[in-house]
């Protein structure tokens, strides 16, 4: 029989796998030394950890030692599974095997045709939540021994979920680097392509704008443009329904995340005037900004009057030079 662990021992082990954690948030690690680091937590037979994606509707392993029809499961039909149901919603979000009511256990197609199969007789299931409140993924741990959840053991997991849901939240690293927005701030995923029935984009905090995530509106066209056609990560700034929106775009896998948030205009330029200086930065000419914005060609040079005054700038080129430093991309 293997001695339980001292509780100085599972504090140690508990500060390792925050260390792992950071480092596998920072992209000097893998989530294989996060579960690496636990088994000193828990000493497991299996493990695995998920994250959610919402674009896909399904858990994604990001690092897992469960046999290969488990980990399917896990991935394509866990979130489906009663027990799930259950352990999504409970106080604390851990929930140890042993404490499943035995209905509960009954109706799961996990534990009856997934977790007894393997000999599992304890284990947890943590599911992970981010600091604004969003699911992002979920810690699956099992063992063929009876029993893992000495108190220390317990504190200490649930002291764990804030850094282990860092690892498997899809946003984590992919905030903007600027100072706050003032007003609507809202983070969208948007997949690749973007086929009749494929993924839409998707938003994963806070209230979209419309647009966001309507496959082929002209604001989504703008971001797949600005992904395809510049290096990640950039900021471009887009004059939008009488918003001045600030992009943020950063790569992850085969998405793109987008930070979008509501700025102040820069320069107390006007919406219209915004419109008119990103126009600029594509060297229009004065009737071809008219066509576009339907306005009439003097009215543009008006426009550019004020701009050119407002920036303290002798001419058209340097505007736009001015607006191409700032990232301001034409409206929509």
């Amino acid at each position: 029989m293997t001695a339980q662990p001292s509780t100085t021992d599972v504090l140690s082990a508990a500060l390792d796998v925050r260390e792992a954690a950071r480092h596998a948030v920072q992209g000097t690690g893998g989530a294989e030394a996060v579960l690496t680091a636990l088994s000193a937590v828990i000493d497991h037979d299996h493990a695995s950890l998920s994250r959610w994606d919402p674009l896909l509707r399904r858990h994604v392993t990001l690092a897992g030692s469960y046999p290969a029809g488990t980990t399917r499961y896990i991935e394509t039909r866990l979130h489906d599974d009663p027990a799930f149901a259950l352990i999504r919603h409970a106080p604390g979000t851990t929930s140890w095997w042993h404490d499943v009511p035995v209905p509960v256990r009954g109706a799961s197609t996990g534990f009856q045709e997934v977790l007894e199969p393997l000999g599992v007789q304890d284990g947890v299931a943590q599911c992970l939540f981010s600091a604004d409140g969003r699911y992002v993924g979920i810690l699956n741990i099992s063992t063929t021994r009876t029993r893992c959840d000495q108190p220390a053991v317990r504190a200490v997991m649930t002291l764990l979920g804030e850094c282990l849901a860092a690892v498997a939240d899809p946003l984590a690293g992919h905030r903007s680097p600027g100072p706050g927005g003032s007003g609507h701030t809202c983070v969208v995923l948007l997949p690749d392509t973007e086929a009749a029935e494929g993924p839409v984009p998707v938003a994963v905090s806070g209230e979209p704008l419309p647009g966001l995530t309507e496959a082929g509106s002209p604001l989504v066209v703008l971001l797949r443009q600005t992904a395809a056609r510049r290096t990640l990560p950039t900021t471009v700034l887009v004059p939008y329904r009488q918003r001045m929106l600030e992009l943020h775009l950063t790569r992850q896998g085969n998405r793109t995340v987008v930070l979008c948030r509501t700025v102040a205009r820069p320069a107390a330029l006007s919406p219209r005037e915004l419109e008119v200086l990103a126009e600029l930065t594509q060297g229009r000419t004065n009737r071809e900004i008219a066509d576009r914005l339907y306005v009439s060609p003097r009215t543009v040079a008006t426009h550019i009057e004020h701009i050119l005054a407002k920036l303290d700038v002798p001419n058209r080129v340097a505007a736009a030079g001015r607006a191409v430093a700032w990232g301001l991309e034409p409206a929509p």
